[in-house]
C-alpha cells in the first residue's frame, strides 16, 4: 500500500524539477540571478566548487539520491515523511532521465590561450 502513497509525490517532484531546472524556464533563469557565489564555490541555485582547473557539480539528483539513502536509516523526522521521500525520488528520476552529456560531474575548465582572439 506505501508504494501507492509515494506515486503522487514522485510525480509531483519529477514535474516540479523538470519546469525548475530546464535551462530555458524563467524559474531557473530567476535562480541565476540570485546565485550565491564565490571566486571558487557556488552554493545556489546549483552547488559547484573549482579544483585545479576543473570544475565539480554537485547535481540535484546526486544529493537527493544520498539524502534518499539517509532516510532509509532515519526512521523519524522529516526525511522519514512519505511526502518527503517521493519529491526526492522524483528529482533523482528526473535528473537521471536527462542526456549523458548534461550529467557530467567534472568539468574541464578551458586554458585562457584556447579562448579565441579578436
Amino acid at each position: 500500500m506505501e508504494y501507492l502513497s509515494i506515486l503522487p509525490p514522485t510525480a509531483l517532484g519529477y514535474l516540479t524539477f523538470r519546469f525548475a531546472t530546464h535551462p530555458k524556464s524563467r524559474i531557473w533563469n530567476k535562480l541565476l540571478r540570485k546565485s550565491v557565489k564565490t571566486k571558487r564555490i557556488q552554493i545556489f541555485p546549483s552547488i559547484r566548487f573549482r579544483v585545479l582547473g576543473r570544475t565539480f557539480h554537485l547535481h540535484h539528483w546526486l544529493s537527493f539520491s544520498m539524502l534518499l539513502d539517509l532516510s532509509n536509516f532515519e526512521q523519524s523526522g522529516f526525511l522519514a515523511n512519505t511526502l518527503t521521500r517521493g519529491l526526492l525520488l522524483g528529482g533523482v528520476i528526473q535528473g537521471l532521465s536527462l542526456p549523458s552529456a548534461h550529467r557530467k560531474i567534472i568539468y574541464k575548465e578551458p586554458h585562457p590561450s584556447d579562448y579565441p582572439t579578436i
